[in-house]
């Protein structure tokens, strides 16, 4: 596997925003992880570790630092999928 992408899941905002309007308030509902797609690693393939589209999610930027750093950013510990860490950790 080259890489591997987070994705954020966010809770769906009942707020109204104003046209180009972000919504900085919202909140993660679970951090996902995918195979970066084989054409553009950047990218992430079309589904997660745990089965979801990934078009609908949101790109984390985060890497870990090192060998035996968590795939999650460590501020959304609670918040790791664990059926993508699952898939994960059988690779």
């Amino acid at each position: 596997m080259a890489s591997i992408i987070v994705l954020l899941e966010l809770e769906p905002s009942t707020e109204v925003l104003d046209a180009g309007e972000v919504d900085v308030g919202a909140r993660v509902r679970w951090v996902h992880a995918a195979p970066g797609d084989p054409d553009v690693p950047d990218d992430p393939a079309p589904r997660t570790f745990c089965g979801l589209d990934t078009a609908p999610l949101e790109y984390e930027p985060y890497r870990p630092s090192g060998p035996g750093q968590p795939w999650y950013p460590p501020l959304h510990r609670t918040r790791r999928c664990r059926d993508c860490e699952a898939a994960l950790r059988s690779l």
